[in-house]
């Protein structure tokens, strides 16, 4: 699978609520970090499933893609995020790295 697709299909879970879905898309040991200071935010997908269980359970996330570049193996979108605050939307763009059909790392900024 290219590396727009598997983007693709976990924003399809993401806006699904698909957890487990959403997880089968990235590799193992996921690193996702912080863009502004390069820090980690999440590390492994134990992490992962922890920290977007209450965003799909609980806060009803949804994210709209508004542009997407792809370059390689990378996939950058910016998107407009709702239901992490409450009556708002937040801007975000996220940087995917693919490797073998997952996601092995994500770099996300927000505005």
């Amino acid at each position: 699978m290219n590396s727009e697709k598997i983007v693709q299909k976990q924003l399809e879970f993401y806006n699904n609520h698909d957890l487990e879905g959403f997880i089968s898309t990235y590799y193992d040991e996921v690193e996702v970090y912080n863009l502004i200071d390069n820090s980690v935010m999440i590390r492994g997908k134990e992490q992962l499933k922890d920290s977007y269980r209450e965003r799909f359970e609980v806060l009803n996330v949804h994210a709209d893609i508004q542009n997407r570049i792809v370059i390689g193996n990378k996939v950058i979108d910016h998107e407009y995020v709702t239901g992490l605050e409450e009556n708002k939307i937040k801007k975000a763009v996220a940087i995917y790295e693919v490797e073998n059909s997952l996601i092995k790392r994500v770099w996300f900024v927000f505005e």
